[in-house]
Parts: C-alpha cells; structure tokens; sequence
C-alpha cells in the first residue's frame, strides 16, 4: 500500500516575478531547468541560495528551496523550510501534506497523523489525507481507524482502484465480504481490467463462496498474463468446487512447472482431484506431500483423508496405520468410527472393530453424526452376540 503522498508541484521557473528583493541578478531559468531535468536537486537548491539571503521569508522561495532539498532526500533540511511557510501560513493545505510527507519518510509516524489530521481539519473531502491517515493507522495496527478513513476516501472517489482494493482488503479482515465485492465492483465499473481489482474480486469470491466467479475471474487474470501463485492456487480451487477436477490438476500442474512447489493447502486439494477422478496412487502421493508441509492444527485431519484414500485403494493396513497415526495430534471422533469400519469390513477382526466402535461412543459425538451412532449402536450389537 503506497501511504506516503507526493503533493509538491513542480516549482515555477520564472523567478523574474519574485519580488521584495533588490539583487542585481536573477538565477538563470535556462540553468534551474537543466538541474530538475538531470534530477540534480541539491545543487539546484545551492544554486537558488546564491542568489537570496537565508533570512528571506519570500513563500516562493521558500517553497522551492523545501522542494529542491526533499527531492534531494534531505529531509531534515526540507522540514524547516515548510515550518517557515507553515509559520507564515498553518492553514495551508500543501504545506500540511509536504510536511506529512516528510514526517512519513523519516518514520515521524505520530507527527505525519498530526499533520494529515489537520489537513482534513481544513477540508473534509481532502481525498489524499485521507488515503494517508489509512497507511497510518494500519501501520499502527488501529484498523478500526483505518476502516473508517477509508470509508471516507472511497465515498469520496469510488472509482480509485488503489482506495477500492485496500478498503476491500481491510473489509475482508473484517469479514464484511459483500461490502468489499460491492467495493470491488464500483470500481471496476470505470476500469473492468485492473488487475488487482480482479484479484480482490477473485479472492472475495471465495470467501462468498461463489465458485463460478472464481473460475470467470481467474480465467481472466490468466488471459492479462496473471500468472502468480496466488492466481493459479485460487483458479484450482474454483475449478475443483465446481466439480472441474481435471481442471483443477491442469491448473496445479501449471503452478508446478512454473514455481516448482505449492502449499500445503494446494497439495490437498490436488489431492483430492485425484481421489474424484479415481487416481489413487496419484492422491496417496500428494497427500504424503500435505503432511510433510502440514501444521499441526491440520494434521489429524489430513492424516484421516489419507486413511480413507488408503481405503479406497484397497490398503485396509496402511489405512488403520494413517487413522491411528492421526489420533496421535488429536482426538476426531470420526477416525475411531472408520477403524472401526475397516477392522470390520476389510480385515475381519471383530475384536478391534469392537474396540474402535466403543471409542467411537465414547467420544459423545454430535447429533450431526446421528445416523454413524446408530449403526454403531447396532453394529455392536451384532458383533457382541457373534462372540
């Protein structure tokens, strides 16, 4: 997010306008052009300091010194040079912002809020300001803030694609995803191919879980030459939730042969666009890939789906080994039920298969599971008097 705000003009060149000074000679125009053309700032400034005292209060003076030395990356002596005109004038709206700047550029983030505060103090449709105060308060992890200076930059200009996509990611961290698509696509109402409006539009779309559009929209950024990781990752999953697996691997195999590695999040999903196009071996494979880069909160999991696609390869032991690994990060209910299943089912062992049922109930799973509960119920049943 680009917070720091430009708001200098150029200096006018026609120094022979000045007045309240009675040197005999004037700085050459022809020579302060040739210094701002080769960007040599400070040697225009020193060059401009030949010709006025360094008493002068001339605010155009001034200005263009402020000016010549911000531009030369001499911050500290470009400030003084505002605080003289804001001295001459603390009403003056660019004086504020050059100020707010520098404070920026210096890392003065509480005196660059003071500033951009008084410039909206001044005017309350100062768009800049307010994107300015929204870089701050992020900085400061005050998002409420944030929000609410954003809110005012994007009502003020709703088609400013910069403003649109940084409110829109600040709404998201609110979880307010319509408000960020309605963001969104006021903006791209003057500007239908910004790409990181699309990006924000993509992104929301999965939240909203409007999988359609995330398959439109990837489609779109990938036809404007969008190929990041985030891109393709996003484009797979819509194609994945819209039952498009094939269309989902095609995608992460592109992901794979342009950035060699995804994460965690994308291997399982590829994982499971195997396991519906009935590649197991190809799924077991990913699925190794996701535990290797998993974090723990998801390890059980993903050592369950692991389990079930050793079941549906026909590898009850390996399945048992993957369920039974999974209830070493955390206890799922729903893995005590499927060893049970497989002990029962595939491997003949009424005994275990008793064992992990009972655990299964023991675990008081939720109503949700109603109808796994009664055919354990009635399972053990079964099985008790086959003993």
């Amino acid at each position: 997010m680009n917070t720091v705000l430009h708001a200098i003009a150029l200096p006018y060149l026609c120094f022979s306008c000045l007045t309240g000074y009675a040197q005999d000679r004037q700085p050459d125009d022809a020579r302060l052009v040739e210094f701002y053309q080769t960007q040599q700032y400070r040697e225009a400034a020193e060059y401009l300091n030949m010709f006025y005292p360094e008493t002068t209060a001339d605010p155009t003076v001034l200005s263009r010194l402020a000016y010549c030395y911000r531009m030369a990356g001499d911050y500290n002596l470009a400030e003084q040079y505002y605080l003289r005109l804001h001295a001459q004038d603390s009403l003056h709206i660019p004086t504020l912002l050059n100020l707010g700047a520098i404070s920026v550029q210096r890392g003065l983030y509480v005196q660059a809020t003071s500033y951009y505060e008084r410039v909206i103090a001044i005017d309350t449709a100062h768009l800049a300001a307010y994107k300015a105060l929204s870089g701050l308060m992020i900085r400061k992890a005050d998002f409420e803030t944030a929000y609410r200076y954003f809110a005012s930059a994007n009502k003020l200009q709703p088609s400013n694609s910069d403003i649109a996509y940084d409110f829109a990611k600040l709404c998201m961290d609110f979880d307010q995803y319509v408000k960020a698509d309605s963001v969104l696509q006021a903006a791209l109402q003057t500007d239908p191919r910004h790409g990181m409006l699309l990006l924000g539009k993509i992104q929301v779309a999965e939240k909203l879980e409007v999988y359609p559009e995330m398959v439109s929209y990837g489609r779109r950024l990938l036809e404007q030459g969008d190929e990041s990781p985030v891109v393709l990752s996003l484009l797979a999953r819509g194609y994945f939730h819209t039952n498009n697996f094939a269309g989902a691997k095609e995608t992460y195999d592109r992901m794979l042969a342009l950035y060699e590695r995804m994460g965690e999040l994308d291997y399982y999903y590829l994982a499971m666009s195997y396991k519906a196009m009935k590649h197991y071996k190809e799924a077991l494979s990913c699925m190794d890939k996701v535990l290797e880069l998993a974090v723990s909160t998801n390890t059980a999991f993903y050592y369950g789906r692991k389990a079930d696609l050793h079941d549906l390869a026909n590898q009850p032991s390996s399945a048992v080994a993957s369920y039974v690994r999974s209830l070493q990060f955390e206890v799922v209910p729903l893995h005590y039920y499927s060893l049970g299943v497989v002990y029962d089912r595939k491997l003949s062992d009424k005994n275990n298969a008793l064992r992990y049922y009972r655990l299964y109930l023991k675990q008081n799973p939720s109503e949700k599971e109603s109808r796994y509960i009664t055919y354990v119920q009635q399972r053990i049943k079964e099985l008790e008097r086959l003993k």
